[in-house]
């Protein structure tokens, strides 16, 4: 399949009409924006398509962790076929303007660009979804109230009136579910045309599809956060029954918050018995399951576990790794010692 058709509507190889790529449909009750019902908002776009790809047959969804700014780096990282790659603009060299060029780089190679915001803040989750990104990471999620702001941050507001031009009579009451599927809908702002572009989209037809292709990855990485995963995994009321969030374990900051050497978490099995209880919550709940991985060997056993999302290193890791191995096989004849230096 050809990568663009996965978050560009009616590209080539995109879904045919009918049963979407997740076997549901979108009821003809359900409006999620504003104007008439397009088939279109059938088709699950961005990392959400690649997400519900993934599971059949089932396979890893394996990124990469961008911290260094530039287009040029974002364009050659994705073309090694990632099926994401993650701008990280919680610990990155990563400012708004490097952010946007990253995002539309990595997606004008058929990847999804994901972004890492800094903290839990309306004006940065409206910043990173209107570069295009097909979805957020929020660090440090440690309650229900918080997840639920977040989700309410990066939705726009439903259309629940008929606007002129809708031909049909049925809009979406004011009301928390319709039938059997919840009502997408929250305080996002509208006007980025940056977003739609990304998505081969008008800015009404962006609009329209968004709130059920925005994918949002909430961070378990405190004491508070664990306590209260299962709560924090049932309560993020997101989506229609065909899509699904994620809870994303940051295991250095988790061991950290235990009382344990963050980058030792390998090891001790208290950090280890917390992964896995994060991971028992997300999949219970219905949720997909993230979490950060250096090596590919991190990312066999994350998968063999049930992890459905994995990252595999990132810009600094190659940049730090491969040049010290490579340097310290030249000290015979530099007669300089390297210090072969892994970042994790």
């Amino acid at each position: 399949m050809n990568t663009f058709s996965r978050f560009i509507p009616g590209f080539s190889s995109a879904a045919p009409p009918g049963p979407s790529a997740t076997g549901l449909q979108v009821g003809p009750d359900v409006h999620l924006g504003c104007g008439d019902h397009h088939e279109d908002e059938d088709e699950l776009l961005g990392l959400q398509r690649v997400m519900v790809d993934a599971q059949n047959p089932r396979r890893p969804v394996v990124g990469s962790w961008m911290m260094f700014p530039g287009a040029n780096l974002a364009r050659m990282v994705a073309q090694l076929g990632y099926d994401f790659i993650l701008v990280d603009c919680e610990h990155g060299n990563i400012d708004d303007a490097a952010m946007h060029a990253s995002v539309g780089a990595i997606a004008a190679e058929g990847v999804s660009p994901l972004v890492r915001i800094p903290k839990l803040d309306i004006g940065l989750v409206k910043r990173s979804l209107d570069t295009g990104a097909h979805g957020i990471l929020c660090p440090s999620i440690s309650t229900p109230d918080e997840a639920r702001a977040l989700v309410s941050y990066s939705k726009f507001p439903a259309a629940t009136k008929a606007g002129p031009t809708q031909t049909r009579s049925t809009v979406i009451p004011a009301a928390p579910n319709v039938g059997t599927k919840k009502l997408i809908s929250g305080i996002r702002g509208v006007g980025s045309p940056f977003a739609p572009s990304v998505f081969r989209q008008t800015l009404a037809e962006y609009i329209r599809t968004a709130n059920h292709n925005t994918f949002i990855a909430v961070q378990i990485e405190t004491i508070q956060g664990l306590e209260n995963c299962e709560e924090i995994a049932k309560d993020m009321r997101s989506c229609l029954t065909l899509v699904k969030d994620m809870l994303f374990v940051g295991p250095n900051d988790l061991a950290s918050s235990m009382g344990y050497p963050a980058l030792a978490h390998e090891s001790i099995p208290e950090v280890q018995e917390a992964i896995a209880r994060v991971l028992a919550a997300a999949h219970a709940a219905g949720k997909y399951a993230g979490m950060f991985c250096t090596q590919a060997e991190h990312v066999r056993r994350r998968y063999a576990q049930g992890f459905d999302l994995m990252n595999l290193g990132g810009d600094v890791v190659a940049l730090m790794e491969w040049n010290g191995t490579q340097l310290a096989k030249l000290e015979d004849i530099t007669g300089k010692k390297s210090e072969n230096i892994v970042y994790y």
